[in-house]
């Protein structure tokens, strides 16, 4: 008697589990614990892991798309500027517009750049669109002269647009406000002006070493020129005693040269003046000086104020140089207004000229842009079309996830009938069980 006690305890402790089962599968999922089905429970991780990374995907392609989306509309804007510019100076450039029609057009030139300043710094969500590989970054900046520099990077960045796929994203500074002023293959060389920035077929870019100022000491090895702000280049002649800096002319630099006994000199830079190593370094994409270092020493031309790079003798390079559309505007407004880079005036003759040099720049820069804008929306493209597959396959995985833990109500219903008949059945053999005596029992 005890013993069939004990098995109906046992098979009612079993149908009470199977309840709580059922019951929990009627919230519609199949598995409560992953010891249900451990296979199917391990897929359905799998697929659910799937999910979220795709959804991560999704959600990181619709925000570039909506900065891309921005981009592609500044670059609308700026083109449009490019042109009412172009117009204006085409206006400039003929001799039937008067002294005073010219310094109207330099107003409205004027003030069109500030436009193009606020649409080259667009920002989305908090980022700037147009920095490079840190959005955080302000891409242009204005100081108290008016000039605009440019403070972001060659390197755009990288957006993930599949499992392991990354894709790049939009257009740096160097695209959109800058155009290539001169370019220079294998052998050749390449000729710009003190404000270009040199970018070779990597983007990598080649930066003038810094000058140091008066009071300070430069230091240099016997096989560097060094170069003051007046462009005068200066080599170390040791044959001397004391060592000395001289010109080409003979002239000697106007500061002691102290040598450490090495391979090191030093000299003092004079007051009102600056002086840096004559020497162009490679920085990679990272912003850092590649290594092993990399030097091109350049040459100067006083008469245009241009300098030159002899680019190496190597297949497949590529040296240009980008002049700042900004530094254009500055350069045109002046011309409008007769005066030079300084404020000194200039005559009618030199103005007509510089603006006519200034329109053809302009035409330039704008196919610069153009190239750009080309440029970003095949990109925009490739992440909307990235997006639409990541959405398809995002569908297709939560269906099957769905069909994995969802649990069959059907099945669970007649599950739970069957549950219903067995319960009913165990509990009529307790309550017979129960009311056999001893006697009834034996008999």
């Amino acid at each position: 008697m005890i013993n069939q006690t004990e098995q109906m305890m046992y098979r009612l402790n079993n149908l009470d589990t199977l309840q709580r089962k059922l019951n929990f599968q009627y919230g519609g999922k199949q598995l409560e614990n992953g010891s249900d089905d451990s296979i199917l429970y391990s897929r359905i991780v799998s697929v659910d892991d799937k999910i979220r990374t795709y959804e991560g995907i999704e959600t990181q392609i619709e925000r570039t798309v909506v900065q891309n989306n921005t981009a592609d509309s500044s670059m609308k804007e700026i083109k449009k500027i490019l042109e009412y510019i172009n117009a204006e100076l085409i206006k400039a450039n003929t001799d039937t517009t008067s002294e005073d029609g010219l310094k109207a057009i330099a107003v409205n030139i004027a003030g069109m750049k500030e436009n193009l300043y606020d649409l080259a710094n667009t920002q989305v969500e908090g980022e700037y669109v147009f920095t490079g590989s840190d959005s955080s970054i302000k891409p242009f900046e204005m100081n108290s002269n008016g000039k605009v520099i440019y403070a972001g990077d060659n390197k755009l960045r990288k957006v993930a647009v599949e499992e392991g796929s990354y894709r790049e994203r939009g257009i740096s500074g160097f695209d959109v406000m800058m155009y290539s002023s001169a370019t220079a293959y294998k052998g050749e060389t390449l000729s710009f002006k003190s404000t270009d920035r040199i970018l070779d077929q990597d983007g990598n870019e080649w930066i003038m070493k810094d000058k140091i100022e008066s009071g300070n000491d430069v230091i240099f090895s016997v096989n560097q020129q060094l170069v003051d702000d007046n462009n005068t280049v200066w080599n170390l002649n040791t044959s001397t005693i004391p060592a000395q800096l001289e010109d080409v002319d003979g002239n000697i630099f106007p500061g002691t040269v102290n040598y450490d006994g090495v391979s090191s000199y030093s000299v003092t830079v004079p007051v009102n003046t600056t002086l840096g190593i004559n020497e162009y370094v490679k920085y990679n994409l990272d912003g850092e000086i590649s290594l092993p270092e990399e030097v091109l020493v350049p040459t100067y031309n006083n008469i245009d104020n241009t300098i030159s790079i002899a680019v190496p003798n190597e297949e497949g390079i590529k040296f240009e140089a980008k002049t700042n559309i900004f530094d254009l505007i500055d350069n045109v407004v002046n011309s409008l207004n007769k005066v030079d880079s300084a404020g000194n005036p200039i005559s009618d003759t030199q103005a007509r000229t510089l603006i006519g040099k200034g329109l053809e720049e302009l035409t330039k820069a704008y196919d610069g842009v153009n190239i750009a804008h080309a440029e970003l929306g095949s990109r925009n493209k490739i992440f909307e079309t990235s997006l639409e597959g990541i959405g398809s396959k995002l569908t297709q995985y939560k269906k099957l996830s769905q069909d994995l833990s969802s649990s069959n109500l059907t099945e669970v219903a007649l599950q739970a009938k069957a549950l219903e008949l067995t319960y009913t059945a165990l509990y009529s053999t307790i309550s017979k069980t129960n009311q056999l005596s001893l006697v009834n029992f034996m008999n």
